[in-house]
């Protein structure tokens, strides 16, 4: 998926570093075309003020020409006064700037006027293959330097009349395709070219504008691109923290200085029991009112072990800042009810341990004295068998010696269980042989047992299953009504186990009983040992299993004491 975001980001930047790229060589090209036409039509301009000159001094010269010859004059040789005006007269065109130089040359290419702009120590000197040109195309132009200023050389025929300006013989008799003069003309082109200039300025400045509005168009894009693709991975870890946030399993709060809930996610309704209707946001933390059974902080951190409705809670407080004058507090709730439970069934597992220790000391110190004594008291009870008051105290001793006898084999069966074989067993076949078992029992009480079989099989251990089922018979026997008792038996599976419940129509069993009801010697029957339910607690253990007593009347159709059994899979343990 990151390789494809990259991908995905990298095209869209390519392609308008491609753009960029088209414009600017666009940009660039149609620039120098135009820069290119506009040089072009600066030399067309010039060379066309130039030939306007040429034609207009050509035929100006001529003109004078007629004149100074008048009538009767047409074979004879000028005037020498002709030189000194012509003279004049292209120096008032140097003069006025926009020549920068005048020659009429002869048709040996020697100057018969030459005028220049600047020092007339350093004439300037016309190239020599520009007469070729000239002769050969009638008119020639070229760019050149005069005194330091660029200039348009042009040079076109002048008229056979003007080489009578010179007045010498050499040329009066030359025939007519050899007695052309050049007129030579150094345009100045500084006017021309600075308008050139500043085009070509604003042309290249348009240009570097645009390319560089389209490089800034590229920064744009790939910061775009770049804030997209943060704006998604924003946009995913927002996302992922909300997920996170509503299936984490601890809750969370945030609370405001004066304790008031700015926010809480869905664990947080769970484990504070707040109704489905109704949020926590807005309600105050003080409100809240639950049994602290420990508190203790540490720096700014305070962690707070409570009970709220049957649950054992952790809550951890601590502060944290949004911005540096904004202070809130949030809480971390932790549900640590079954670990409260762990930890109490191994304190449950260290006192039986040392109970069972303890017992196997005093078993085995009670039980060989007391074989002794019960056998002085079976002779005693046959002795004075019939009379009284002796043959009761006899038989009352042998009945409590036998009591005591079955109080001493309980504790070892405490102190060391016997190792367990679990197997698949039957479950109705359980049931009848518990029914046979009990038959006599069951009609002097007169109660029977009911069935309720889902589950046809469990895995435990044959003999301890019947003797755990026994004892919890014997006492819903005691605790039903005689004549109107019920004894209900059911079973049920999941994927990790069976659950096997006997419940009974007694009176049930109140709450301050029911949470010492497992632990060793308690009992509030006047002559229970209270080793019966530890006994069914150990045996549990053994299978991995465990019991739960519930409430009267919360398992139906009963009203009385429930208590459930839960044997796990080979392979599944809940």
């Amino acid at each position: 998926m990151e390789l494809s975001s990259q991908k995905s980001q990298k095209l869209p930047l390519a392609l308008a570093l491609l753009a960029l790229l088209l414009l600017g060589a666009g940009s660039l090209y149609l620039t120098w075309h135009n820069l290119r036409q506009m040089h072009q039509t600066v030399f067309e301009h010039m060379l066309l003020s130039a030939r306007s000159i040429s034609r207009g001094l050509d035929i100006q010269l001529v003109e004078g020409a007629r004149r100074m010859r008048g009538p009767g004059m047409h074979n004879r040789r000028m005037p020498k006064t002709m030189i000194p005006d012509t003279r004049k007269l292209f120096t008032e065109l140097v003069e006025q700037g926009d020549l920068l130089f005048i020659a009429l040359y002869g048709p040996d290419r020697k100057p018969l006027i030459v005028v220049e702009q600047g020092d007339e120590k350093n004439i300037f000197t016309p190239p020599p293959e520009i007469f070729d040109m000239i002769r050969s195309m009638q008119e020639s132009s070229t760019p050149v330097i005069i005194d330091k200023k660029a200039a348009l050389l042009y040079g076109t025929l002048g008229q056979p009349t003007l080489l009578r300006i010179y007045g010498g013989p050499q040329h009066h008799f030359l025939p007519p395709q050899k007695s052309e003069t050049y007129l030579l003309l150094g345009l100045n082109a500084e006017k021309h070219l600075y308008q050139f200039k500043q085009y070509k300025r604003a042309a290249l400045l348009q240009t570097g504008y645009i390319f560089l509005a389209g490089f800034v168009l590229w920064l744009l894009a790939v910061a775009y691109f770049q804030r997209r693709e943060e704006s998604k991975k924003i946009t995913k870890l927002e996302r992922f923290q909300a997920n996170l946030l509503d299936n984490m399993p601890d809750g969370l709060l945030t609370l405001s200085p004066d304790g008031m809930i700015l926010s809480a996610n869905g664990s947080a309704h769970k484990l504070l029991d707040s109704p489905e209707n109704k949020a926590l946001a807005g309600l105050n933390w003080n409100d809240f009112t639950y049994e602290s059974l420990q508190e203790f902080k540490q720096d700014n951190v305070i962690w707070v072990h409570a009970r709220l409705n049957r649950k054992s809670l952790e809550f951890i407080l601590f502060p944290y800042f949004e911005s540096q004058d904004e202070e809130r507090t949030m809480i971390i709730i932790r549900d640590r009810t079954d670990i409260a439970e762990l930890e109490e069934d191994l304190y449950e597992a260290r006192r039986l341990a040392s109970i069972g220790s303890l017992a196997a000391g005093v078993a085995h110190e009670i039980r060989n004295p007391l074989s002794s004594l019960r056998g002085f008291a079976q002779l005693f009870a046959e002795k004075f068998n019939g009379e009284q008051p002796y043959g009761t105290y006899a038989t009352t001793m042998l009945e409590e010696a036998d009591r005591l006898n079955r109080v001493v084999t309980d504790l070892l069966y405490l102190s060391r269980p016997h190792e367990l074989e679990p197997e698949l067993l039957n479950t109705e076949e359980l049931c009848e042989s518990m029914q046979t078992l009990m038959e006599l029992d069951l009609e002097h009480k007169g109660a029977v047992i009911n069935t309720d079989l889902h589950s046809k099989t469990v895995f435990a251990d044959s003999d301890a299953i019947r003797q755990v089922l026994l004892n919890l018979l014997v006492n819903s026997l005691d605790a039903v009504p005689d004549g109107t008792g019920e004894i209900f038996i059911s079973s049920a599976s999941n994927i990790h186990g069976v659950w096997i419940s006997i419940c009974d129509n007694g009176p049930g069993m109140p709450e301050d009983i029911r949470k010492h009801a497992l632990e060793p010697f308690f009992t509030d029957k006047p002559k229970g040992t209270g080793l019966g339910l530890a006994i069914v607690n150990t045996i549990m253990r053994g299978h991995k299993g465990r019991v739960t007593i519930t409430e009267p009347g919360e398992t139906k159709p009963c009203n009385g004491t429930c208590v459930k059994l839960f044997f796990p899979n080979p392979s599944h343990e809940e």
